[in-house]
């Protein structure tokens, strides 16, 4: 991979993990302002409570997911600067840059990609 095309992967990978701080903040921030809020005594006010606890909770399963994404966000980054980036970790063979256009945190080429998850699941 030329450095030109290196800058370009590494320009997606900064703005995606642009995207996923404001995205996690946004959700920290919502959720503290939710905490913060109290209310009544009355029947309504603990349906509403359930309410927006279940979707306190599931804000808080969509920051997990993308506190994931951005480590491997970061960690794909740090492959850019060690000179690893593009180099599938199983079969040591460029990722092609298709790949890793659609998927720039790639890790693995498909097909050892597709080995992982078959040895996943147990097949």
């Amino acid at each position: 991979m030329n450095k030109r095309e290196l800058k370009k992967f590494e320009k997606l990978l900064l703005d995606e993990r642009r995207r996923l701080d404001g995205s996690i903040r946004t959700i920290e921030e919502s959720s503290r302002h939710e905490k913060s809020r109290e209310s009544g005594g009355d029947f309504a006010s603990y349906a509403e409570s359930g309410t927006d606890n279940f979707a306190q909770e599931t804000a808080l399963n969509i920051a997990s997911g993308e506190s994931e994404w951005l480590n491997e966000v970061s960690d794909a980054l740090k492959r850019v600067h060690d000179g690893s980036y593009g180099v599938c970790e199983g079969c040591q063979e460029e990722i092609p840059k298709e790949r890793l256009e659609v998927f720039p945190s790639a890790r693995h080429c498909v097909a050892c990609q597709e080995e992982l998850e078959k040895a996943k699941q147990g097949f």
